[in-house]
């Protein structure tokens, strides 16, 4: 890589930042220690460049960390009831779902998502055909295999309606496939 391309300003600024918060004191010093620290981090582990996902929709966004509260409730409840119930024991299941992007940031995404909720847990994603293999809590009919699977795939529509690109929401609207996607 070549050097402008390792001096990473945010990353800098950000490790300049932490630096100083660690030691507990504003100072010229400090800030000048963290931000050596974050040049000398980015020159020896440099980062590759997230390529095409810069994009923030502040609204799309608001709306997946809403999904997100309301669905740490439920699903708390839900394994709740799981946990407290007599005589049944939950029939769990692994489940492959095919994510409908090749973007390997909103596979990333998608996965953070669906592990944060209680009962369900990423147990393998892989990039070459963004494919994520999710453990579900409690889980034995075909129709619930459906539910959690267009769970999964909610999810992915979320990251994508908060950090996509104008071809990706629109895509998605429409039900076309992702731009980049050969179906």
């Amino acid at each position: 890589m070549r050097l402008r391309s390792r001096v990473q300003p945010f990353m800098i600024i950000v490790c300049a930042v932490i630096w100083t918060l660690l030691w507990g004191q504003l100072s010229i010093f400090n800030l000048v220690a963290g931000a050596l620290l974050g040049l000398l981090i980015g020159l020896v582990f440099p980062m590759p460049p997230i390529i095409g996902s810069a994009t923030v929709h502040p609204i799309g966004l608001l709306r997946l960390i809403a999904a997100l509260l309301v669905d740490l409730v439920r699903s708390s409840i839900g394994v709740a009831r799981v946990v407290l119930r007599r005589g049944r024991r939950p029939r769990n299941a692994i489940l492959g779902v095919q994510l409908r992007t090749r973007n390997e940031l909103y596979l990333t995404q998608t996965a953070e998502l669906i592990s944060l909720t209680p009962g369900s847990l990423v147990v393998e994603a892989r990039p070459t055909n963004c494919t994520i293999y999710v453990h579900m809590l409690d889980v034995s009919s075909a129709e619930e295999r459906a539910a959690a699977r267009t769970m999964v795939h909610t999810a992915e529509a979320r990251v994508i309606r908060a950090f996509g690109t104008r071809a990706e929401i629109a895509a998605l609207r429409s039900g076309d496939p992702m731009p980049g996607v050969d179906r």
